[in-house]
């Protein structure tokens, strides 16, 4: 069992893939890069990182072994905003957090309500 998760009651809605894909790239040319600078400094971070990887990100890139997530997912009503991202070890739990996303949303009709349990993940650093 994953600690530190908060799961959250949420009617999902697919947003539209012009929208969805626009967000993506807003996060894909810069708010990644940006997110990632402004947390090199965070105490959790320190905490966890060594010194190397914490100046890896703030040079705004991932370092290795690492991913950032969006908690809530640009497919329904996440954002880019710095709240809605997490840097996430990419194995084991990026993977558990996506599959289950995966598993959660397959067959998810594209209109009307669709209520699920959504796990999303405390913090700015997981685990």
């Amino acid at each position: 069992m994953l600690q530190n998760v908060d799961v959250v009651k949420m009617d999902y809605v697919r947003r539209s893939t012009a929208d969805r894909n626009l967000l993506r790239k807003e996060f894909d040319n810069g708010v990644r890069k940006k997110f990632l600078k402004d947390i090199a400094n965070n105490p959790e971070v320190v905490k966890r990182l060594d010194a190397f990887d914490r100046s890896v990100l703030a040079k705004g890139v991932v370092p290795d072994g690492y991913q950032v997530h969006h908690k809530l997912p640009l497919d329904d009503s996440g954002n880019n905003s710095f709240d809605n991202l997490v840097l996430i070890s990419t194995r084991p739990e990026h993977a558990a957090f996506t599959t289950t996303q995966k598993h959660i949303t397959k067959n998810l009709t594209p209109t009307g309500t669709n209520i699920v349990l959504w796990p999303k993940p405390q913090g700015i650093i997981y685990p």
